[in-house]
């Protein structure tokens, strides 16, 4: 009875958006170009608005150490080999094999797994999971982001290259919450008003524009879809659950980091392929297969 209440409120309600936007698109009612509009909006202003309050507003230095030290070994060692896997064994490009890579580690979690678990737990006691969306912001996202820069640009030079990544509003949020965070630095409560009301539109916006453009997907899941889909669905978190097990057991806030790994895999992979022009057909059939798959996981875990 309570995973049935667990999973009818509030992982359904948050789900619903994306199925809303899905809806939509096979109505015809919003278009893939609308969108990509609206995704690019997203992933330019309301998530870099989102990111930054996230960070500036988190104690970093409060973070458990060892398990989040746990789960940035665990990606490291689960996206090198999904990058391998994807460019040398299906034959997938680079640029494409990084996003694929990137699906197996990086959950849904600030749109999805966080605003879930802020409903069932309140502000104050999802630090564990705030943790793994700063972490996953940092470096999950933030060298996936930077990987993609560098392969668009080619064989620019490293001052041109440099003035690119400069340019991207999701790492400057990164970089300006990381020094507001880490220098103690109280943000005013206009700008956090600002924060709030703008940065709360960044997961139904991109989870809607998602949605859309799922439903232009064909579904013919192969051996990459399915090999994906299992890695972010059960080795991701197989792999953090025994690292929590081995060196973290007695963490107060161990169960929301497992939570945080069984999270599908995060729509920031489909938004960042649109965003970069990389091949989406996998990425896109991997999110829908995580997102249904993980309604019941997650509702346990939660």
């Amino acid at each position: 009875m309570e995973i049935l209440q667990v999973l009818l409120d509030p992982i359904l309600p948050v789900f619903a958006i994306m199925a809303f936007g899905f809806a939509m698109g096979r109505a015809g009612k919003t278009g893939v170009e609308d969108a990509r509009l609206l995704n690019r909006f997203a992933m330019s202003i309301l998530l870099p608005v989102f990111i930054f309050g996230l960070i500036a507003n988190t104690s970093i230095q409060s973070f458990s150490f060892v398990p989040v030290m746990i789960y940035l070994v665990v990606q490291i060692v689960i996206f090198s080999c999904g990058f391998l896997v994807a460019l040398h064994l299906f034959g997938r490009t680079p640029a494409e094999s990084i996003l694929l890579g990137f699906c197996g580690v990086f959950g849904n979690n600030a749109l999805y797994v966080l605003p879930m678990s802020v409903l069932l737990y309140g502000q104050a006691n999802v630090l564990p999971v705030t943790s793994i969306v700063t972490l996953d912001a940092i470096f999950a996202f933030g060298l996936s982001m930077l990987a993609l820069q560098i392969i668009s640009l080619g064989k620019a030079s490293p001052v041109s290259i440099a003035l690119g990544i400069a340019r991207l509003p999701m790492l400057q949020a990164i970089v300006v919450g990381l020094i507001v965070s880490l220098a103690g630095i109280a943000v005013p409560a206009p700008v956090n008003t600002f924060v709030r009301f703008s940065g709360a539109g960044a997961a139904p916006v991109a989870l809607y524009a998602l949605g859309v453009v799922l439903s232009q997907t064909r579904f013919q899941p192969d051996r990459l879809v399915i090999s994906f889909t299992l890695v972010k669905l059960l080795l991701f978190p197989a792999m953090i659950w025994l690292g929590l097990e081995m060196f973290a057991a007695q963490d107060d806030g161990r169960n929301l980091f497992l939570l945080a790994s069984a999270a599908p895999a995060g729509a920031m992979s489909f938004s960042l392929a649109m965003l970069y022009h990389v091949r989406t057909d996998a990425i896109a059939q991997i999110i829908i297969l995580t997102s249904v798959l993980s309604l019941i996981t997650l509702a346990m875990l939660a």
